[in-house]
C-alpha cells in the first residue's frame, strides 16, 4: 500500500509545504548496533585492565592536570553542565520526551540512563579504583567525593542517554546531546572527581548500554519524507505535483514515484533519496565490513549522501553511453535535511525477480547477459547484479538500474564477481543449468570460470545470500554446472576474510594466557636455577607416558578402522604423525597420514576419511564430557589449592572456561560451520560401534588413555622441577590448554599451548619457575623428541609404502 503526498495549488510550490501526517518511525534492528556493542565492551574492558594497576599511567596524569589546572572562574558553568550526568538528570530527560508525546524516546533514555548508573556502580566495586585526590598530588580539588573512581557514573548516564535518545533527534540536536555528554564527562574530571580513564570507560559503558537496547527493541529509522521531497525537487527547477514512496528492495535509500507538470504535460520519473539516517548507511557498520572481508558490496564507508547520488549518476551515464539499456538520469540534489536525491526517467514494468506470472524465456535470459557483456566491455562493475536490479519493461525488454554500487575501470575480479551474483541470483528464478548455459552462449567459458571460486555466500550481496540459506544445495549444483560447462573440476571457494575469526580467537587468547605469563620473565634466572635441583625420576616418567599416548592413539585408530590393523605397525604411523603435525596446523599431516595408512592397509579413501572423521569428533566429544568432570573434580578438590589465593580455585576454573570457549568456538563454530552435521555423524558411528565391544573399547579406551598419558606426563615433569599441583589442577589446565592449541593455526598449538598451561598452572598456585620449566620439559617430551623420532619413522613407513 502506498501513500501519495499532494503539493497544493500555489505559485511558489517550495514554499507551500502540503498538509501530512507524519507517520510513525519506522524500528528497526540493525548489525551496526552489533559494533558498537563490541567497540564498547572491548574499551571498556582495555580501560579496565588498565584501572586496576594502582600505578597511574603517566600520560593519563598530564592529561588530567591539563583538564584539572584549567582556570576556577569557568568553575559555575560546568557545575551546571555537570548535573546532566546526575541520575536525577535521567527523570527530568525522561519527563520532557514524555512531555512532548515521545513515548518510546522516554523509554529509551530511562532504561539507559538507569542502567548506566546501575552497572556503573557494579564496575566501581569490580575494579576497585580509588578517587584522583589519593592518586595524585599536588591536584585542584573543587569537590570532595567518597567512594571509587572507575568508572565515571556521571560519564556513563550521560553517554548513555545521548546515545539512547539520537536516533530520535536530529543531527544537530544529536551533535549538541553528544557536545553535552562530553563536556559533563571533563568537568569530572576538572572538579577532580576522576581521572581520564574513568570518564572515557563510563562513556563507554553508556554507549554500550544503549546500543544494546537499541538490539533489543530496534531504533528509529530517520527518513526525508514527501512533503520535504517535493519542496526538493521544486527547488531545484522541477514542477513535482505528487509524491508515492515505493516498497522495492532499495538498501540505504528509500524511493518514490513523482509526478511532475511542465507545460500542461504530466510525466513520472523515479527517485531515489540517500539519506544520513538510513541504518544501512550506518558508518561503524560500513568501516567494520571493509576491516573485515576484502570485496563487500557498499560504498566507503566517509563518503557523503550526495557524493553518493553523484557517483551513481555518473557511473549510469558511462554505462549508458557505452550502450547498457538503463533509465536516463534527470538530475541529483539535496534535500533540506541533508539528504541526498537521484532523479531518473522512470521505466514501467517490474523487476525480474518478481516475474512470476509467466515462464522466462532463454531469449530474455540471454538479452541480460548481452547487456552484461556490453557492461564490461566498459569495464563497469555494477557489484549489485541482482535480478532485483534487472527491470523488465512492458515489452518484455530487459534494463539494468541500480548502479549505487557501481565501479568504473574495475578490475577482472569485480567483473567476475558480477557474474557470480548474477548466476545465483538467476538460479532462483530459472533452473541451475538454463542460468548457465545462457551465461555460456552470450560470455564464453572464461568468464565462467573466472566467476566460479565466488560462486559462495560471502561473495553475494545480502538479499541473495539470505534466499540461498533456503536452498542449501543451490550452489553445490552451480558449481557443478559450471565446471560441466567449462569441461573442469569444481572450483574451490576464494577466501573472502581479510582475517580468519580463528585467527582473532588464538590471539586473544593467548594475550589472555600470556597477561599472566609475561609477569614472570623477570624471573628467568629462578627458572634456571629450578632446572639445575630437577629431579630427574619424575622426568622419565613424563618420558614414559608420552610414549604411552602414541600407543593410546593406535589403539583409537584401530578401533575406528573397519578393518584389523597390527598393533605396532599402527603405533608407528602415529609417531610418524608427530612429524608430519610440526608441518601443518590444526592436525592436517597428521590426518593425510592416518588417511594414506588406512588406504594402504585396504580401506576405501571414503571409509578412511569417515574413520579419521570419527575419531577427530569423537575425541572433541570426549574431551568435553571428560572436562565436565574435571570441572566437577576441581571444584570438590579446591582445599587442595590452598596455597593460592582463597579465590584461586575460582580464577582457575573461570580461566580454563575461557580457554576452553575460546578453543571450542575457534576451532568447531567458526572453522567448521558444519559442525553439527559432523558431530551428529559421528555419534551414529559411534553409537555403531558400541554396538561392536572389541572396537569401542578400543576406541573410547584409546581416546581416554591418550588424554591420562598426556595429564600424567604434565603431572610428572611439574613435579620434577618442585611444583605440587593436584591431579585435578592438571587435569583441568591441560583439558583447556589443549582445546586453545587445537584451534591455534600454529603447528600443534606452539606458543600457545606453553602460555596457557603456564598461566593455568599459576593461577592453581604453582610457583612460577616450576611451572615455566615443567611446562618446557613437557613440551620437550611430548612435542620436540617424538617429532625428531617421528621423521625416521615417517621416512622407513615411505619406504616401505605403509603410507
Amino acid at each position: 500500500m502506498t501513500t501519495e503526498v499532494a503539493l497544493p495549488d500555489s505559485t511558489d510550490r517550495a514554499s507551500a509545504p502540503p498538509e501530512y501526517t507524519r507517520p510513525r518511525p519506522i524500528m528497526q534492528r540493525h548489525p551496526g548496533d552489533g559494533v558498537r556493542v563490541v567497540i564498547g565492551v572491548t574499551v571498556l574492558v582495555i580501560s579496565a585492565l588498565i584501572a586496576r594497576n594502582t600505578e597511574v599511567p603517566r600520560l593519563e596524569v598530564d592529561l588530567f592536570r591539563l583538564i584539572n589546572d584549567l582556570p576556577s572562574w569557568i568553575m559555575p558553568v560546568l557545575y551546571v553542565i555537570m548535573q546532566l550526568g546526575s541520575i536525577g538528570a535521567v527523570g527530568v530527560a525522561a519527563a520532557a520526551a514524555l512531555a512532548t508525546r515521545r513515548w518510546r524516546m522516554a523509554r529509551d533514555i530511562a532504561a539507559a540512563g538507569t542502567l548506566a548508573y546501575v552497572l556503573a556502580i557494579q564496575v566501581k566495586d569490580l575494579i576497585g579504583r580509588a578517587r584522583p585526590d589519593m592518586l595524585i598530588h599536588d591536584m585542584v580539588l573543587r569537590t570532595h567525593q567518597g567512594g571509587l573512581g572507575f568508572v565515571s557514573g556521571h560519564a556513563a548516564v550521560a553517554a548513555a542517554m545521548a546515545a539512547a535518545a539520537g536516533p530520535w533527534l536530529p543531527r544537530p540536536w544529536r551533535r549538541v546531546a553528544w557536545a553535552g555528554a562530553a563536556v559533563v564527562a571533563l568537568s569530572r574530571v576538572f572538579v577532580g572527581a576522576h581521572l581520564v580513564l574513568d570518564i572515557f570507560g563510563g562513556a563507554a559503558l553508556g554507549w554500550t548500554v544503549a546500543a544494546v537496547l537499541h538490539l533489543l527493541w530496534g531504533a528509529p529509522v530517520r527518513r526525508t519524507e514527501a512533503p520535504a521531497l517535493l519542496k526538493a525537487l521544486a527547488a531545484a527547477g522541477m514542477s513535482p505535483s505528487r509524491a508515492t514512496p515505493v516498497l522495492e528492495d532499495a538498501r540505504g535509500s528509500r524511493p518514490f514515484y513523482v509526478t511532475t507538470e511542465t507545460g500542461g504535460r504530466r510525466a513520472e520519473i523515479f527517485v531515489k533519496v540517500i539519506g544520513y539516517h538510513e541504518r544501512n548507511s550506518d558508518v561503524l557498520f560500513k568501516l567494520f565490513r571493509h576491516l573485515v572481508f576484502r570485496e563487500v558490496e557498499d560504498e566507503s564507508p566517509f563518503v557523503t549522501p550526495k557524493q553518493e547520488a553523484e557517483h551513481e549518476a555518473f557511473i549510469a551515464l558511462l554505462a549508458q553511453r557505452a550502450g547498457v539499456r538503463t533509465p536516463d538520469i534527470v538530475s541529483v540534489g539535496t534535500a533540506a535535511s541533508g539528504d541526498a536525491w537521484l532523479a531518473e526517467a522512470h521505466i514501467p514494468g517490474r523487476n525480474l525477480a518478481r516475474t512470476v506470472d509467466e515462464p522466462v524465456s532463454d531469449e530474455l535470459l540471454c538479452d541480460v547477459w548481452r547487456q552484461v557483456a556490453l557492461l564490461h566491455a566498459a569495464r563497469i562493475a555494477h557489484r549489485d547484479l541482482r535480478l532485483a536490479n534487472i527491470l523488465i519493461d512492458d515489452d518484455g525488454t530487459p534494463w539494468i538500474v541500480d548502479f549505487g554500487f557501481g565501479e568504473a575501470s574495475a578490475s577482472q575480479h569485480r567483473l567476475d564477481a558480477d557474474i557470480a551474483e548474477l548466476l545465483v541470483s538467476m538460479s532462483l528464478k530459472v533452473d541451475v543449468r538454463r542460468a548457465v548455459s545462457t551465461a555460456r552462449r552470450i560470455l564464453g567459458p572464461d568468464a565462467l570460470t573466472g566467476a566460479a571460486p565466488l560462486l559462495q555466500p560471502l561473495a553475494l550481496a545480502t538479499a541473495t545470500r539470505s534466499a540461498v540459506r533456503q536452498r542449501r544445495d543451490l550452489l553445490p549444483r552451480l558449481r557443478a554446472a559450471v565446471a560441466d560447462a567449462t569441461g573442469g573440476e569444481p572450483a574451490e571457494p576464494e577466501v573472502m576474510l581479510r582475517f580468519r575469526w580463528r585467527t582473532l580467537g588464538w590471539i586473544a587468547a593467548t594475550v589472555f594466557a600470556t597477561y599472566i605469563l609475561l609477569p614472570q620473565v623477570g624471573q628467568l634466572g629462578q627458572t634456571v636455577a629450578t632446572l639445575d635441583d630437577a629431579q630427574w625420576q619424575w622426568l622419565v616418567g613424563a618420558a614414559a607416558m608420552a610414549v604411552a599416548t602414541y600407543a593410546a592413539a593406535a589403539l583409537t585408530l584401530m578401533g575406528a578402522s573397519p578393518r584389523p590393523l597390527a598393533f605396532g605397525r599402527t603405533m608407528n604411523v602415529q609417531l610418524a604423525t608427530s612429524f608430519a603435525n610440526r608441518l601443518a596446523p590444526y592436525g592436517i599431516g597428521g590426518t593425510a597420514v592416518n588417511e594414506r595408512y588406512l588406504e594402504r592397509s585396504g580401506v576405501s579413501r571414503a571409509t578412511a576419511v569417515a574413520a579419521i572423521a570419527l575419531t577427530i569428533t569423537s575425541g572433541a566429544i570426549l574431551h568435553l564430557v571428560e572436562l565436565a568432570g574435571v570441572g566437577f573434580w576441581l571444584g570438590q578438590s579446591r582445599l587442595l589449592l590452598a596455597s593460592a589465593l582463597p579465590s584461586g580455585w575460582v580464577l582457575l576454573i573461570a580461566f580454563v572456561a575461557v580457554m576452553t570457549a575460546l578453543g571450542i568456538a575457534v576451532g568447531l563454530l567458526l572453522r567448521r560451520p558444519a559442525w553439527l552435521a559432523e558431530v551428529r555423524s559421528a555419534s551414529l558411528s559411534m553409537l555403531d560401534i558400541l554396538r561392536r565391544p572389541r572396537q569401542a573399547t578400543l576406541l573410547l579406551g584409546g581416546q581416554i588413555s591418550a588424554n591420562v598419558a598426556y595429564i600424567a606426563a604434565l603431572g610428572f615433569a611439574v613435579h620434577a622441577f618442585g611444583g605440587r599441583p593436584s591431579a585435578a589442577l592438571v587435569a583441568a589446565v591441560f583439558l583447556g590448554g589443549s582445546a586453545l592449541g587445537a584451534a591455534s593455526p600454529t603447528p600443534a598449538g606452539l606458543g600457545v599451548v606453553e602460555a596457557a598451561l603456564v598461566a593455568g598452572l599459576m593461577v592453581g598456585g604453582v610457583p612460577s619457575s616450576a611451572a615455566v620449566a615443567g611446562v618446557l620439559a613437557y613440551r620437550l617430551a611430548t612435542f620436540w623428541l617424538p617429532a625428531i623420532a617421528g621423521f625416521f619413522s615417517f621416512k622407513v613407513l615411505q619406504r616401505r609404502h605403509t603410507i
